[in-house]
C-alpha cells in the first residue's frame, strides 16, 4: 500500500512538473509567433511602399517613353537651352 502512494506521489509530481515545462514551451512559441507577425506587418508596409515607388517610376517612364516616339521630344542641347528669370530688366 505506501508503495502505491509513492508511485502515485512520484506520478503526480512527475505530471505537474510537465504540465509547467509545457506551459513554458507554448509561451516561448507564442512569443515567437508575436515577433514574427510584427516582422512579417514591417515588411509588408515595405513592400507597400516599394510597389507605390515602383508605380511612380514606371509612370514617369511611359510618359517620358510616349512623349518621345509619340511626339519626336528630346532633351535640348545646353545650347539650345534658354534660362528665363522671373525680374524684369
Amino acid at each position: 500500500m505506501r508503495s502505491w502512494i509513492f508511485l502515485l506521489t512520484i506520478a503526480v509530481v512527475l505530471s505537474g512538473i510537465a504540465v509547467v515545462y509545457g506551459r513554458h514551451q507554448h509561451r516561448l512559441i507564442f512569443i515567437a509567433l508575436q515577433e514574427s507577425q510584427q516582422q512579417r506587418d514591417q515588411l509588408n508596409i515595405e513592400w507597400r511602399r516599394l510597389l507605390l515607388e515602383e508605380s511612380t517610376w514606371s509612370m514617369h517612364q511611359l510618359l517620358e517613353n510616349n512623349a518621345r516616339r509619340k511626339l519626336g521630344m528630346t532633351v535640348p542641347s545646353p545650347a539650345a537651352m534658354v534660362v528665363l528669370s522671373g525680374r524684369e530688366q
